[in-house]
């Protein structure tokens, strides 16, 4: 890995702690910079700007989501449980697309939007094919499941104080998604 590699990948990663600890408008490019161990004009040598910086940081987090917890509109309880463990692994998923919804006024990576087109053709498929429920919209069956899925992970406001361990939530899950998508 060449020098210029390693800087970057080391600021990717101390920027990904920073944004998902205090958003945008709060993290700050001086600690991003010190834990990256580099100078802070490296920052902007690299990717010009904090925002073409969060940036960065999020595409890749979006990527990393969408490719580690891919969809099988078949198994849509098991989809959920993917994801919920994903967010409880790397809470920083949930943290950071909070800070985009709140600081920023655009619309998700186009990756996103194309990897959701996706996942409802794949739930509609499912639904023709009478695997899964009619009963909803496709659109509204995704919306539900990636709301379900983030209860009880780490940083969510949904998970508030529970007695609850992440294997009886995550079992719980798991049963309340198939009665959902029963047909």
């Amino acid at each position: 890995m060449r020098k210029s590699d390693a800087t970057k990948q080391r600021l990717i990663e101390a920027a990904t702690v920073e944004f998902a600890t205090y958003g945008i408008a709060g993290g700050r490019v001086d600690r991003i910079a010190a834990n990256a161990k580099c100078n802070k004009q490296a920052i902007y040598a690299y990717f010009e700007s904090k925002d073409g910086l969060f940036d960065v940081v999020y595409d890749r987090m979006v990527n990393a989501t969408i490719q580690s917890v891919p969809v099988d509109a078949n198994d849509l309880p098991a989809y959920a449980a993917r994801l919920f463990d994903r967010y409880r692994t790397h809470p920083e998923v949930l943290r950071l697309t909070r800070w985009h919804n709140l600081e920023r006024n655009t619309p998700p990576p186009q990756v996103a939007l194309d990897a959701a087109a996706e996942k409802i053709a794949a739930i509609r498929t499912a639904q023709k094919s009478g695997v899964i429920t009619r009963r909803y919209k496709a659109e509204d069956l995704l919306e539900l499941l990636l709301s379900m899925a983030k209860v009880g992970a780490e940083g969510s406001p949904e998970s508030g104080p529970s007695n609850a361990s992440p294997d009886d939530l995550r079992k719980t899950l798991i049963d309340a998604v198939k009665k959902v998508v029963a047909p």
